[in-house]
């Protein structure tokens, strides 16, 4: 275990640096876990398929500064680059982002208004500076389920002499996307009160969710919008459109619809262009709209790093893009500069295999992720010969992750590697998760369905003599 990673606990903040010096002195501290058998752990939490950490991850007003400048900063570049690489070149566009040509219509026909994104940046500390992993956009993106754990984590850090003292706060991603949510429908032209519909495939699989959203919408619900109902509808046929364009269900016109279906589950696509057309009309809110999920094409990635581009951003755009976004590039054949020499792109990655990761730019979870570093030069040559000219496929520039210091569940202190995943809540910092992979294990996909743990993340606070619990 390395000097080095306690500084980098300190990077984090004072008081997480403080936090393991205390796990290094009291074993019974670092053995801590949440207790899921507890009779107060809230519902949604219950039966929760990935491991979390027994301590959260606490960082300094200075991390949550980079992160509300990063994610406020993102959209807009993304939407920029679109516009002036491409113009009015829609069979361009559909074929660099590997998407629909009709997208490039629905994005030239409708302005830019940021406040109805609901994304989650998956970035990582490298040598102190934020790397851009990935973007996932929509309703259904994952790592707010830790919101329901935020009071058993207070329960752990009350046990502590010490942390039991600590002024922390949690940033409570749900109620930051749903205040996104309220913010964005007080935009629309004419709201209806405030009626949000939640249109899901098989209710089961939302379990106890439904009720705590029915809670979470009613304590949020601006004064303004106080007549709204929050509207849940699995049978789609229920759903109906106005002459003028507006959306209908349950008797309501509805200011806002999200998306909550599970991967492989959609909504018909004539549905679905009705929906989006309500709201390019400004008739209602979408964050699954693909005015609001093109941001979560990786390949936008590759776009802000082409040569022709370049001079068409500011110095302040392209700082943002060389310091926080990997080198990123299609899969198909091109000559770029690497550490000072002239390379064409398939014999560069295979010369240089430790210094790249080839990713699919539609896949989720974790999958479709070839890491060079930890593939044998046999299975790495195997990955770019195969893969190499396939529409859709990536090359980004590899980054290790800082190492963290952390116990594991049996409450030995190692070094971890963390992912981060940082809200966008109608361009706001709406809070965060991590991911952790012991680094020990020698794996280099860091992903919850590749069995990373789940860290809950509390922020400091100016300090006083308790926790608010």
């Amino acid at each position: 275990m390395a000097a080095q990673n306690y500084e980098n606990n300190h990077f984090y903040s004072p008081r997480y640096s403080q936090l393991a010096e205390l796990w290094a002195r009291e074993e019974t501290l670092r053995k801590l876990q949440i207790d899921f058998d507890s009779p107060d752990l809230h519902t949604c939490a219950q039966d929760y398929e990935y491991p979390v950490a027994g301590w959260p991850v606490i960082i300094s007003a200075a991390r949550v500064a980079e992160f509300e400048n990063l994610v406020g900063r993102l959209p807009a570049l993304f939407r920029k680059a679109m516009q002036l690489y491409f113009g009015d070149d829609a069979a361009a566009f559909a074929d660099y982002l590997q998407v629909p040509a009709v997208t490039h219509a629905i994005l030239a026909a409708a302005p830019f208004e940021p406040r109805g994104l609901l994304n989650r940046h998956d970035l990582l500390f490298a040598q102190g500076e934020l790397k851009l992993i990935e973007v996932n956009a929509g309703s259904t993106i994952g790592g707010w389920q830790l919101d329901y754990l935020e009071s058993m984590l207070r329960a752990v850090l009350a046990q502590g002499g010490e942390t039991a003292r600590w002024s922390l706060y949690y940033r409570n991603v749900i109620d930051a996307m749903i205040k996104a949510i309220f913010g964005a429908i007080a935009l629309l032209r004419a709201p209806a009160g405030g009626n949000v519909l939640l249109v899901t495939g098989d209710l089961a699989d939302l379990g106890q969710l439904v009720p705590a959203l029915r809670e979470a919408f009613a304590r949020l619900r601006p004064t303004a919008l106080s007549g709204g109902a929050l509207l849940v509808c699995d049978d789609h046929s229920e759903i109906s459109f106005g002459v003028d364009g507006t959306a209908w269900c349950q008797g309501l016109r509805v200011d806002a619809v999200m998306l909550l279906m599970r991967e492989g589950e959609e909504v018909k696509p004539a549905l679905n262009l009705r929906l989006v057309s309500a709201h390019m009309a400004g008739h209602l809110v979408m964050p699954d709209s693909p005015l609001c999920t093109i941001y979560g094409n990786k390949t936008l990635m590759a776009l802000v790093h082409e040569p022709a581009l370049a001079p068409l951003l500011s110095a302040e755009e392209r700082d943002l893009v060389a310091r926080n976004i990997p080198y990123t590039t299609r899969l198909r054949e091109s000559t770029l500069e690497w550490a000072g020499e002239q390379w064409s792109l398939r014999p560069l990655l295979l010369a240089r295999k430790d210094d790249f990761v080839i990713k699919k730019s539609h896949s989720l979870q974790g999958r479709d992720v070839y890491i060079g570093k930890y593939c044998t030069s046999g299975e790495w040559n195997d990955v770019v010969e195969r893969l190499f000219g396939e529409p859709d496929w990536l090359a980004q520039q590899f980054f290790p992750a800082d190492h963290t210091t952390a116990p594991d569940a049996q409450g030995e202190m190692i070094d971890w590697a963390f992912v981060w995943g940082v809200f966008d809540a109608g361009q706001r910092y709406g809070g965060a998760f991590v991911r952790g992979m012991p680094v020990r294990n020698g794996k280099g996909v860091i992903n919850s369905a590749q069995g990373a743990t789940e860290y809950a993340v509390f922020e400091e606070m100016a300090r006083k003599n308790k926790v608010t619990i």
